[in-house]
């Protein structure tokens, strides 16, 4: 058997699995981010997006200093806490606070 080149076709089925890979992957940060939502109120959750969850790790991007300082400093085991009680099937061993610009004005 020859190695596969990177010009070769690829089985349909290889592409069927990073589809529903990356929906899966979508469909968990969306329920992390409704329970963000409802744990920080309508005005903060707009300044958080959720950059991965994996292995128990939740990584939340802020793209405010004041509120990383807050959230990563005084809260961030109040919010994981919060979470795993909102989304007792996906629980998070970890919650991560990361700055940096989410495109949010």
């Amino acid at each position: 058997m020859q190695p596969k080149r990177s010009g070769d076709p690829r089985p349909a089925g290889d592409f069927l699995r990073d589809i529903l890979k990356q929906a899966g992957s979508g469909r968990s940060r969306r329920v992390y981010l409704d329970a963000l939502e409802q744990i920080l109120g309508e005005e903060i959750a707009p300044h958080c997006q959720i950059l991965g969850v994996r292995k128990g790790r939740l990584v939340v991007e802020l793209d405010s200093a004041p509120l990383f300082a807050e959230l990563s400093g005084f809260r961030r085991e109040e919010i994981r806490l919060r979470i795993n009680e909102l989304v007792p099937d996906q629980p998070i061993a970890e919650l991560t606070f990361r700055l940096g610009g989410t495109g949010h004005a």
